[in-house]
This record gives C-alpha cells, structure tokens and sequence, in this order.
C-alpha cells in the first residue's frame, strides 16, 4: 500500500515493518475516527 501511495505522488509515507498490528502491540498511539467524506 505504501509503495502505491508513493507512486500516486504522496510524499510523506512510510513503511511500517510488522503492519498495524506491530504498532498496536507496543503500545503505540492509534485514533478512532469516522472517514472524512
């Protein structure tokens, strides 16, 4: 997904070794909130 983010021209992505669940297990901040639109 970060790959084709980059390729639709977003400049500031990045890969997250270990996906979402990694980020989740240590503890980091995440955020609930309903998709803009």
């Amino acid at each position: 997904m970060a790959l084709q983010l980059k390729k639709l021209g977003y400049k500031d992505v990045k890969i997250l070794k270990g996906g979402l669940g990694s980020w989740a297990n240590a503890g980091l901040p995440l955020e609930n909130k309903p998709a803009a639109g």
